[in-house]
C-alpha cells in the first residue's frame, strides 16, 4: 500500500512521459522556477517536492542512494519534478476551460479509501511522516492526479472501436497467438531430499492416491512449503511453467497415476497429476471484449498525447535558468565539453 502514497508523488511524478518546451517573451518572476499561462510554479513547490523525494528514497528499503548534484540522474528528477509542476498546472488551466473538477467529497472519498487501504489514520500519519508528505500535501497531490484522471477520460470520450477493427485485429496472422490458450495440467508432488525418500513417499501414495492420503503424506514429508499443506497442490499450470524435468513428466503422466521419483534442482518429487485441459483458441465472441478493450485503451492513450502536446503547444511556458527539462535532459556533446547553459527564458516559439 505505500506504493500508493508513493505514486501521487515521488514515483508519479518521475513517470512523467513530457518534457514541455519553454516559449513566450516574458520572464519568470522572482521566486519562481517556471511561468505557465501567466500561472507562476514556485521554487518553494519545488522545493516541497525535492524534500520528500528525499525522504521517500530514504524510506524504501534496499532503494539506491540519492542522486548525487552534478550527475545525470540528479538534473533527470529535478526535470522530472519541474515536469510534474508544470503538467499538472497546465492540465489544471485547461480543466477550467473544459469545465472539468474535482469536488471536495470526491477528493475526501478517495482519502478516505487510501486511509483504510493502509489500516487506518494512524498507520497513514506515521508513513506521511516516513516518506516527508503532510496530509494537507497529500491531499493537493491526490487532488491533481484524480483531475488528470478527469480530464483524461474526457479526452478519451472520443475514442470508439468499430466492429470492423476488431475483426481485422482478431483475423491478423500476427496476433493469433495471443488468442491460444495453451495446454495445462492440474498437479500435486511431495518434495524430498534425497531419492530414498522419495520411493517410500511414491509407495505411500501408489497404494493409496486418495485426497487424504495425499494430505497427510505431504503434510508429514514434503518441503515444500507452498503446497505442503495444501495437499502437495500446486494447482493448474500450463506447459513449461515448471522447470524442465518436472514439466516433463507432468505433462506425460495419465490422470491418476502417481509418478516414479523425479530429480531436479529443488530435490526429489513425487508428482500427481488430477486434471488435463488439452489447449484451444478463444473464438471471436470469446476474445472480442478484450480485443475491444486493448484497442480502446490504445486509441485512448494516443488521443491523451496528441492533446496534452497541443495543450502544451499552446500554453505559454517558460523556465527559470537552470529548471528547462530540456537542457537537465540533454545528452553530453559529442566532444565531451559540456553542453551550453540555456538562458532562461529561452524562446523556441
Amino acid at each position: 500500500m505505500k506504493k500508493v502514497i508513493v505514486a501521487a508523488v515521488l514515483l508519479g511524478l518521475l513517470a512523467s512521459a513530457f518534457v514541455f518546451g519553454a516559449c513566450g517573451g516574458n520572464s519568470v518572476p522572482e521566486g519562481a522556477i517556471a511561468s505557465v499561462g501567466g500561472v507562476t510554479v514556485t521554487q518553494e513547490q519545488f522545493d516541497n517536492i525535492w524534500k520528500q523525494a528525499e525522504a521517500q528514497y530514504a524510506s524504501q528499503e534496499g532503494a539506491p542512494p540519492f542522486p548525487k548534484e552534478g550527475t545525470a540522474q540528479y538534473d533527470q528528477l529535478r526535470a522530472s519534478i519541474v515536469n510534474y509542476l508544470v503538467q499538472n498546472e497546465l492540465i489544471k488551466q485547461q480543466a477550467a476551460d473544459m469545465n472539468v473538477t474535482v469536488t471536495a467529497t470526491q477528493l475526501d472519498e478517495r482519502v478516505a479509501q487510501i486511509t483504510k487501504q493502509v489500516g487506518g489514520q494512524k498507520k497513514l500519519d506515521a508513513l506521511l511522516k516516513k516518506q516527508g508528505v503532510t496530509t494537507e500535501e497529500l491531499r493537493t497531490q491526490l487532488e491533481a492526479q484524480m483531475l488528470q484522471e478527469a480530464v483524461r477520460a474526457k479526452v478519451g470520450e472520443s475514442a470508439k472501436v468499430t466492429d470492423a477493427q476488431i475483426k481485422a485485429y482478431y483475423d491478423d496472422p500476427a496476433n493469433k497467438a495471443q488468442f491460444v490458450v495453451a495446454d495445462t495440467v492440474d498437479a500435486r508432488h511431495v518434495l524430498v531430499d534425497s531419492k530414498a525418500e522419495a520411493v517410500k513417499v511414491q509407495k505411500l501414495l501408489a497404494a493409496d492416491n486418495s485426497d487424504a492420503n495425499w494430505k497427510k503424506v505431504a503434510k508429514q514429508y514434503s518441503t515444500d512449503p507452498g503446497s505442503k499443506d495444501k495437499g502437495g497442490s500446486l494447482g493448474s499450470f500450463p506447459k513449461g511453467r515448471m522447470v524442465a524435468e518436472f514439466d516433463k513428466v507432468a505433462f506425460s503422466l495419465k490422470p491418476g497415476t502417481v509418478s516414479v521419483p523425479v530429480k531436479t534442482q529443488y530435490g526429489w518429487h513425487v508428482i500427481e497429476v488430477t486434471k488435463k485441459t488439452p489447449g484451444s483458441s478463444k473464438t471471436f465472441a470469446e476474445a472480442k471484449s478484450m480485443i475491444e478493450e486493448s484497442l480502446k485503451f490504445q486509441l485512448q492513450s494516443k488521443a491523451w498525447e496528441t492533446w496534452l502536446a497541443d495543450a502544451e503547444k499552446k500554453a505559454d511556458i517558460m523556465y527559470a535558468a537552470g529548471f528547462d527539462p530540456k537542457t537537465l535532459t540533454a545528452s553530453p556533446s559529442p566532444s565531451g565539453s559540456p553542453a551550453p547553459a540555456s538562458p532562461a527564458p529561452s524562446p523556441t516559439s
